[in-house]
């Protein structure tokens, strides 16, 4: 049983669980399920906690997974810059584009001028999947229309007219990052820098802060994700569609297997004109991975570091080859043991009889046919570090990744000395079909590749990402902070590949509003010829990190 789902097994019997599911045949459905989203073989549904067991086991069914968090992709940490024009510049009005951009991401400030067109928005919906519910198909949140907006822009105050503030998170007004991805991808050049695509409407999911099976997790999770993902399927009808995902943690197999990743294939393979673009992370120098290869009887240790006074969960994931078997012994910065595993067996990790956190093991994954370790470390934990020790009790293949996942209120690393940086995409990029953007400096006449962008391959060997867009200080749309009333003609930079994934995405508009039937195979083809090759003499390892090369807009035919 998958790891997430053993922890929310326990509880109110009567609870409604949010899951995603992959059938053995489309259609073919267990009972006490309540379809919610459908992607051919992989669905979100709902049940009551006493129907999970018999749905697991049910032989309609081949893979079950509770939600796991997708927080968007951090700005890298540098300063943002932010300024006000003394006027907004004026646009032409061009008829609405043929293509539709779908973003996922949190915080769109529908009154900011680079999203408005003759003083209505281009917005045709903004589903706030954390605000009260309103009677929507899904269960959750609320789905703003585009009359309503229209509407609110009427008003002084149109953030309290609809009920809806981008920014009331943005305390310091370095505006939000769904608006400033939102900007770079669309927008109309009112304020800033005019995008390839800048007529499209556009339908919006903000994630939000969620509570998912009774746990608060911060932002978004693979189940709002990929309802969010019908959602904007659904509105955009037969037209060309392309949507942003500029999120992601750290965790997970890196094979392109999870649900979600199978909905991002599925979507972008049965529909034409269709192309999902998402960010490669900003995680290459987050010590949060390690890899190698085991021997047989062979111990191999693995220093897990924490900040000092730390009390957030942290979470280590460790993935091998379904053939083998490896048990985990956990030590203490003491060296004191805490856990000598049994394979494949569910045991509490404990410290002086206080209980600190949970490894859970299970056999050959559904999706990947890996062996899967989760280590879970709860909030009172009080080391500096922990030695986890990997024994080889079986090995026929050797290969084991270990990734800690992200942690924004205490990140947890592994000793930098035996941290990797390959292999560090985000966790819900690495499928097939997806087209996956790393951040180079465009400013930099060598054309470096951002210190943070993350690095491929994937795990089974893959390239991700696929290609490089410009992502050092990108000016683009700043939100209203939380103490403003309406966006004024204001700018911000920031940095990350969050900033590179939007530019491909306005060029991939550009391109479907020539050529609208174009499948994904033949979007991305296009998409790689148009691509500067990169050379690193100096650095090999780099190629992993700009796949196909620089994207040259200029290129595109």
């Amino acid at each position: 049983m998958d790891p997430r789902l053993k922890v929310i097994l326990y509880g109110n019997p009567d609870e409604e669980l949010s899951l995603l599911m992959r059938l053995e045949k489309e259609k073919d459905y267990p009972d006490h399920c309540k379809i919610i989203s459908d992607f051919g073989k992989v669905v979100s549904i709902r049940t009551q906690r006493r129907f999970l067991c018999s749905i697991y086991q049910s032989k309609k069914v081949k893979s079950l997974k509770a939600p796991s968090v997708v927080p968007a992709n951090d700005n890298a940490e540098l300063a943002p810059e932010t300024q006000i024009l003394d006027k907004k510049n004026d646009v032409l009005d061009d008829a609405v584009s043929n293509v539709v951009f779908g973003i996922i991401d949190f915080g769109f400030d529908f009154t900011h001028p680079d999203f408005i067109s003759n003083g209505k928005t281009r917005f045709e919906k903004i589903w706030v999947q954390s605000d009260r519910y309103d009677g929507n198909r899904f269960g959750y949140g609320r789905i703003i229309t585009k009359a309503q907006i229209n509407e609110a822009l009427l008003d002084e105050f149109p953030f309290k007219k609809l009920g809806y503030h981008p920014g009331k998170s943005d305390l310091f007004g370095n505006g939000t990052h769904g608006t400033h991805v939102l900007g770079i991808a669309c927008g109309n050049g009112a304020v800033a820098p005019k995008s390839f695509a800048p007529n499209v409407p556009i339908i919006a999911v903000d994630m939000g802060t969620n509570l998912v099976n009774g746990s608060n997790l911060s932002l978004g999770d693979s189940v709002k994700g990929a309802e969010g993902l019908c959602l904007i399927t659904n509105e955009a009808g037969e037209r060309p569609l392309v949507i942003n995902m500029s999120l992601g943690g750290h965790g997970d197999a890196h094979m392109g297997k999870t649900l979600f990743e199978q909905i991002i294939d599925h979507i972008v393979t049965t529909r034409k004109g269709t192309a999902i673009v998402q960010s490669t992370g900003n995680y290459h120098q987050s010590n949060a991975h390690t890899y190698g290869d085991i021997k047989l009887n062979q111990k191999i240790k693995i220093p897990w570091m924490f900040k000092k006074h730390d009390r957030t969960p942290n979470e280590m994931e460790i993935w091998y080859h379904g053939d083998d078997i490896l048990s985990v012994d956990i030590y203490d910065d003491n060296m004191k043991l805490l856990l000598s595993s049994t394979p494949f067996k569910d045991e509490l990790i404990l410290k002086d009889n206080d209980e600190v956190g949970i490894c859970l093991h299970r056999s050959n994954e559904p999706n990947t046919g890996k062996n899967q370790i989760n280590i879970l470390v709860n909030g009172k934990l009080n080391s500096k570090f922990w030695t986890i020790e990997l024994v080889g009790r079986k090995v026929k293949n050797g290969r084991y990744h270990c990734y800690i996942e992200r942690d924004d209120g205490g990140q947890s690393i592994f000793l930098p000395a035996i941290a990797n940086k390959t292999h560090t995409t985000n966790s819900i990029c690495n499928s097939k079909y997806s087209i996956v953007v790393g951040a180079y400096n465009q400013n930099d006449d060598s054309k470096s590749i951002l210190s943070f962008s993350s690095s491929g391959p994937t795990a089974d060997g893959r390239m991700k990402p696929e290609l490089v867009a410009p992502g050092f200080k990108i000016k683009s749309s700043c939100s209203s902070s939380s103490r403003e009333n309406r966006a004024s003609n204001k700018l911000t930079s920031k940095s990350g590949s969050s900033m590179a994934a939007p530019y491909v995405a306005s060029l991939v508009m550009k391109i479907l509003e020539k050529e609208p039937d174009l499948d994904i195979f033949s979007i991305r083809k296009k998409l790689f010829k148009a691509c500067d090759t990169a050379s690193f003499k100096e650095n090999n390892f780099e190629v992993f990190r700009a796949g196909h090369g620089y994207i040259n807009p200029n290129k595109i035919t």
